[in-house]
């Protein structure tokens, strides 16, 4: 009798095993970002933003974020803000996240093309502990006119550090292009390889979408 119950019914007696994320995947990220002037070198920011995982099949990831960005001068940014995160990579358990973040950006033009760095650090409040994590993305992005439209290609690369892995854990490289639709309204299409030898799914390559609206 006790062969029969192992074999049909297993998982009473041993538990039933939860499914680990694959170590790779393969991603669609889609987000908004929208800023408004709140005084001569101020904004007020709001931005919010999806990732459908598991191979693009389902909604794994969705984000708020609001903040302000201080302009000191043209070649530098400071930007305070808060982001309330949702994701559901590992089945059936929802991992919810409350972040204040401080970001700075030093950006400054050199020849044709325009070069920032953005430094963030992140205070996460995560549901079993609190942590935070340091980010430190280089963009390079440069105009191009095609057919008479005006473009730009773009690139850029982000590392991040965690005290809790105890090193550089994740590397995310970018290539894309954007295009200005009007006068307050940009788009931003690329392609992403993300490196995370730390989480799962860590290995991810992705296709994203950012508009950009000022109001």
């Amino acid at each position: 009798m006790l062969a029969v119950a192992v074999t049909l019914f297993p998982e009473v007696l041993f538990g039933q095993a939860v499914p680990q994320p694959p170590r790779q995947d393969f991603q669609a990220w889609t987000a908004i970002e929208a800023t408004h002037p709140v005084g001569k070198n101020t904004d007020f920011l709001l931005s919010a933003g999806l990732r459908y995982g598991n191979d693009q099949r389902q909604l794994t990831y969705r984000r708020i974020a609001a903040g302000f960005a201080f302009h000191w001068s043209r070649f530098f940014t400071f930007e305070p803000y808060y982001q309330y995160s949702v994701s559901d990579a590992f089945p059936k358990i929802l991992s919810h996240e409350n972040r204040l973040a401080l970001a700075a950006t030093v950006g400054a033009p050199w020849k044709r093309w325009e070069i920032s760095d953005r430094s963030v650090l992140d205070l996460r409040f995560l549901q079993d502990r609190r942590s935070w994590r340091y980010r430190n993305r280089v963009e390079f992005r440069r105009p191009i006119g095609v057919a008479r439209k005006r473009f730009s290609l773009f690139a850029w690369d982000e590392v991040y550090y965690s005290p809790i892995a105890r090193r550089w854990y994740r590397n995310r490289l970018a290539l894309g292009v954007g295009r200005r639709l009007s006068r307050k309204l940009s788009i931003d299409v690329f392609f992403v390889q993300q490196n995370d030898g730390y989480s799962r799914p860590g290995d991810v390559n992705a296709l994203g979408t950012t508009l950009k609206a000022r109001f």
